[in-house]
């Protein structure tokens, strides 16, 4: 016979779906007259009409509510929350401060440093509330954190919101990783007997579910960075507690291995804009769904393969649990990482900035830099040829006497993307660094912002204007492709949208 508390599992996941199906639609319509819209930039946001940004607050409302009623109407369920308690109203309290700070992102735009202020606090009330990680088991191994607890418990959940929150870039991405995830963690939850935590994932998946039937491709509604923030924390926070083989010692290869696709794609982000002297906030066309889509897959196929993907590391997540065996769940995240660097369908392109950058540091540092001075280049994305460029750009160097040059563009409205830096590998004969000149000239294209020319010199007899006049020529014809091959993609564009026959768009009602 059926353990009867797979029922009340099944209808907390049926419960919140029909929720979502009924309280989606009305928050839409409140999403237009409240002006919590998304509009296209011509940059980043390429849909073609305003979309609604308010799925995290149906998600929020409908997972609340659902969690309420049930443990009003049944005792057997507060009987299980009760050993929870705590550390779900830390949970509850974050979630509200996590959808405040996302609906205020949505509507004004905050600057980064803000918004990772909120993260915090919402973080912080979590942790107070008792989801701690004080000691990791890796391999059979035991470590203490000791006063790292804290620390590494605030590394985990921050990573965890804004990993979600970066793949959420393409219609039902999100949703569908984040089901996956859920289903994943009520999984490992009930074979270990964690019900409160399978209760909730079961209540967000259902959600879920509920959401991706108005977000998947074309979308009439967004998750915004409210739910997709909200998502993030939930996600982080389970993942902790259902990997639990102690109080506070938590198996650290199942959370890993079940996050391991936003986990992938934040840390090429990461690498990609910190490797290329980028802020880290900046945007860019290269996250997963970015490359997957340049490859020619449509939409439909990228979310299959991201699915699959998931669900790979999820049965190996099971597998490890099932034979306590660490192994079994890194061989499954390895094993999602492999495929997409090997076939370069992603990550290829970081793997390489990488190993350029740790080998023109490894010359400097042997000594055995070229005597012209090294240099890295790469192509992050797009089909330019923009070697010819920045080929002109290095033979100015030693006419112009220059201490270091960088080309970067980042145009994500084309798609175009390229990095190359060069550094002299010792100063001239008599050159003095309190002598050298520094300058930065942006880069720009039909008016907005598509990358830059740094560039520094030891002084000498030429006037430093005369040099920049140099450089500037270059940087001329660089706008100038760019804004020519923004003209070919407007014109792509818009023959496509003319042929999209199939597309409803969005209007208030």
């Amino acid at each position: 016979m059926m353990n009867p508390f797979y029922w009340i599992l099944f209808g907390l996941f049926t419960s919140s779906l029909v929720g979502m199906l009924i309280l989606t639609p009305c928050i839409r319509r409140f999403a237009f007259s409240v002006g919590l819209i998304d509009e296209p930039d011509g940059r980043r946001k390429m849909h073609p009409v305003p979309i609604p940004v308010a799925g995290g607050i149906a998600i929020f409302l409908t997972c609340f509510v659902v969690l309420a009623v049930a443990l009003v109407v049944s005792v057997t369920l507060r009987e299980l929350f009760e050993p929870a308690l705590t550390p779900m109203l830390g949970l509850l309290l974050g979630a509200v401060v996590i959808c405040v700070i996302g609906i205020l992102d949505d509507r004004h735009q905050l600057r980064g440093r803000h918004k990772l202020a909120g993260q915090i606090v919402a973080v912080l009330l979590v942790i107070y509330f008792g989801v701690r990680v004080e000691a990791v088991n890796l391999l059979g191994y035991r470590f203490e954190l000791g006063m790292f607890s804290w620390l590494l418990t605030m590394f985990w959940l921050l990573g965890a919101i804004n990993s979600l929150n970066l793949i959420d870039g393409m219609d039902g991405l999100l949703g569908s990783v984040g089901t996956i995830i859920c289903l994943g963690i009520a999984l490992i939850s009930v074979w270990l007997g964690f019900w409160p935590e399978a209760c909730i994932a079961a209540i967000l998946a259902g959600a879920l579910v509920g959401f991706l039937c108005f977000n998947l491709p074309p979308a009439s509604i967004f998750l915004g960075d409210a739910g997709s923030m909200l998502v993030g924390l939930v996600i982080g926070v389970l993942a902790i507690r259902c990997s639990l083989k102690g109080p506070t010692t938590v198996a650290l290869a199942a959370p890993l291995a079940l996050l391991i696709i936003p986990i992938l794609d934040t840390t090429a982000a990461i690498l990609r804009r910190k490797l290329t002297g980028r802020s880290i906030y900046t945007t860019d066309r290269g996250h997963l769904h970015h490359r997957l889509l340049e490859t020619g897959l449509s939409r439909p196929m990228v979310l299959l393969l991201v699915s699959g993907l998931s669900l790979l590391s999820m049965f190996g997540v099971i597998a490890h649990i099932a034979f306590q065996n660490d192994l079994l769940a890194f061989s499954s995240a390895s094993a999602v990482v492999l495929i997409l660097v090997t076939t370069r369908l992603f990550g290829h392109v970081e793997l390489m900035l990488v190993l350029k950058s740790c080998s023109a540091i490894a010359r400097t540092m042997t000594g055995k830099a070229p005597t012209n001075g090294h240099q890295v280049q790469i192509r992050l994305q797009g089909s330019v040829n923009w070697s010819d460029l920045w080929e002109r750009l290095l033979d100015s160097t030693t006419t112009l006497n220059l201490k270091s040059l960088v080309l970067d563009v980042n145009a994500p409205a084309v798609h175009e993307g390229y990095h190359a830096r060069w550094s002299r590998g010792e100063a001239p004969f008599g050159a003095e660094e309190s002598e050298v000149w520094y300058a930065d000239l942006p880069l720009t294209a039909n008016g907005k912002a598509v990358g830059r020319v740094m560039i520094s010199g030891y002084s000498d007899d030429e006037p430093v204007w005369k040099k920049m006049a140099v450089v500037g020529e270059v940087a001329e014809q660089i706008e100038e492709v760019l804004e020519q091959w923004n003209a070919i993609k407007d014109n792509k564009s818009n023959w496509q949208r003319s042929t999209q026959t199939n597309y409803q768009p969005v209007h208030a009602k």
